[in-house]
């Protein structure tokens, strides 16, 4: 499953010559994210429970993404592991169907009361494994 993410860009997402700022590239990735686990997981997530944490993120920049570009933000599963998943994205221009920027990330199933990284839960590995199908 690959979900697109829309992205509304900001005036303040962009610096003097027009080009969006890394910063707000990331959150872009972010947004993607989010729409990624929404359209998996849906309501399961216990932000004070047991929770996705990113623990390393690499971002790569192929060409300038500008104020206005109509750009969309690509995301799916590209591995899932034991306590371990790695989402991947892309940042595309609609306009050519070109690829501005990816980013892969990993982030682990983690339980905040015992502050370790935990299995996924039997719920979530089955709702994951339908999505990478």
């Amino acid at each position: 499953m690959i979900v697109t993410t829309p992205i509304q860009q900001r005036f303040a997402d962009a610096d003097t010559l027009g080009h969006i700022n890394n910063v707000h590239l990331q959150e872009y990735f972010d947004l993607g994210k989010m729409d990624l686990y929404g359209n998996i997981l849906g309501e399961r997530i216990d932000w004070r429970g047991v929770n996705l944490v990113l623990v390393s993120i690499k971002t790569d920049m192929m060409r300038q993404t500008r104020l206005g570009d109509p750009i969309v933000v690509e995301t799916w599963v590209e591995r899932l592991g034991t306590k371990s998943m790695t989402v991947g994205q892309r940042i595309v221009d609609t306009r050519d169907g070109g690829c501005n920027a990816t980013c892969s990330t990993v982030v682990v199933c983690f339980d905040f009361a015992t502050q370790s990284a935990i299995p996924y839960p039997a719920e979530w590995r089955a709702l994951i494994e339908a999505a990478i199908e």
